[in-house]
């Protein structure tokens, strides 16, 4: 073999590696990136089940059983479980305010660790981004995920209002 060959032999080894180290690097990308989307898929699936769970409950505590046409019947401000409401530990979350502070840690895998909190205040329907100070008809609900292995955080949110029809 004369040194042409063997310079063109080294050249050709040399191209194959740098080749496989860019694959290498495209699979390790794609990898981080599969991984991520799966944590950040499982992080709207919880937010969306907690906004599902908090849809099914009544409006406010005293709506649970009883109409109202007057929302100054609504249970006392602040929202969040308690409030305006009877304390009792064996009563589980009856009213969709009751998630206010709601703070949770989902530990499924090592890998998948979720801190998920919830925050409930009343809006005004004509502006909904805004927390008001009084009672309305109108609720929204908050919710925030994160984790360390996920590069995002999730957040969402869900507005509740109370209908009443006679």
């Amino acid at each position: 073999m004369n040194t042409g060959q063997t310079l063109f032999s080294i050249g050709a080894l040399l191209i194959l590696s740098l080749t496989v180290l860019k694959m290498n690097n495209f699979i390790l990308a794609n990898d981080t990136v599969m991984q991520d989307s799966k944590l950040g898929i499982l992080a709207v699936s919880l937010a969306t089940s907690l906004i599902e769970e908090a849809s099914k409950k009544a409006f406010d505590a005293n709506t649970v059983s009883d109409e109202f046409s007057d929302y100054n019947l609504l249970t006392s401000y602040p929202l969040g479980r308690g409030a305006g409401e009877l304390e009792d530990s064996s009563i589980t979350f009856n009213d969709f305010d009751d998630y206010e502070g709601y703070d949770y840690h989902y530990n499924y895998l090592p890998l998948a660790k979720y801190h998920l909190t919830c925050t409930v205040y009343y809006i005004d329907a004509s502006n909904p981004q805004v927390k008001v100070g009084q009672k309305t008809w109108h609720k929204k609900m908050d919710i925030t995920v994160t984790s360390e292995s996920m590069q995002d955080t999730i957040r969402m949110s869900t507005i509740y209002s109370y209908w009443h029809f006679r």
